[in-house]
């Protein structure tokens, strides 16, 4: 049963105060009023810098049952490292993430427009992704990727390819998992595009034949220029609700209304994950591990070997006495 979800790349930017939020609104419950409007989020501050885990679990905590996240990938693994020797920094980016546990829906993996395919590279990567149990999805930048024989690696593993606005040659490409990832970027890049209502009609209508296909669509809009994110978000949203069929209505409703049970198997499993993850220790960590280790092995040995000494002075001290 296919859902939908419409937001946000981001909730925080001062230029939406007083257009989107109320004016004298603190900075701090922005999010409590961005989640009344919409029930997902995009992060892209996880492609700059790995926030701590005390970030992602208050978020969790503030958010209700059926909000989602969905996170940006680290830009040290996809623009410095291009992919290649990243099994640690991963392990890393989903061990600080991980208190999102089931909330935690997508996450991103955005390529420079100078990275060229290199399908080794690529392959290799699938392959770590498999030990991070949500759903991935690239958005590449450099024609070069988009090849027969990416599209069907992303298959065999259930991995979408981003489609958006810009670069314009990623606006339509063939759906390569269960769901479908969208973004509006705006004109050029720009991020300052206000779409028109046509627009916005003519990817509502998109949306809709991918849900009649049986695919999940998640949609952001990443023109947060003159808050025009938020209206282009909330004006798709009744564009979808009015065109979409009651028999398909009913059929995303009941797949966004998942019993609680479920859920919370969810988040067992996703506590696994976390408790699996190798983390690898820092040198300071190690000496001290080292040295406890050795002190634990020396003070065992003493007290191994205490007996038979404390037995053999007393017989000394008895002879003597």
């Amino acid at each position: 049963m296919p859902k939908y979800r419409i937001g946000c790349s981001g909730f925080l930017y001062d230029s939406w105060k007083g257009v989107f939020y109320p004016e004298d609104l603190p900075h701090k419950k922005w999010l409590s009023f961005y989640m009344k409007k919409f029930n997902t989020v995009e992060l892209n501050v996880t492609f700059y810098r790995l926030l701590k885990k005390e970030a992602f679990e208050r978020w969790y905590k503030e958010t209700p049952p059926d909000f989602t996240f969905c996170l940006k990938g680290s830009r040290f693994i996809s623009h410095v490292k291009k992919l290649k020797d990243v099994e640690l920094p991963l392990s890393t980016f989903f061990n600080a993430t991980a208190p999102l546990l089931e909330k935690l829906e997508v996450v991103l993996w955005q390529l420079p427009p100078n990275l060229k395919l290199n399908m080794k590279n690529l392959e290799d990567f699938v392959e770590n992704l498999k030990q991070h149990p949500v759903r991935h999805v690239f958005e590449f930048r450099h024609k070069s990727w988009l090849v027969k024989k990416v599209f069907n690696l992303l298959s065999a593993a259930n991995i979408a390819v981003c489609m958006a606005d810009w670069p314009d040659f990623i606006d339509e490409l063939p759906v390569t998992a269960d769901f479908v990832y969208i973004r509006r970027h705006g004109e050029g890049g720009s991020y300052a595009t206000n779409y028109t209502t046509e627009q916005l009609k003519a990817d509502a209508k998109r949306i809709k034949e991918y849900l009649k296909l049986g695919k999940d669509v998640y949609f952001y809009f990443n023109n947060d220029a003159f808050a025009y994110a938020p209206k282009n978000a909330l004006e798709l949203g009744v564009i979808l609700e009015n065109i979409i069929p009651k028999s398909l209505k009913a059929k995303t409703e009941e797949a966004e209304a998942k019993p609680r049970k479920i859920r919370q198997e969810k988040k067992k499993i996703s506590l696994k994950r976390i408790k699996k993850i190798p983390v690898k220790p820092t040198k300071k960590t190690a000496r001290k591990t080292a040295g406890k280790t050795v002190s634990e092995t020396a003070k065992k040995t003493t007290q191994k070997a205490a007996p038979k000494t404390a037995g053999k002075t007393a017989k000394k001290t008895t002879g003597k006495k």
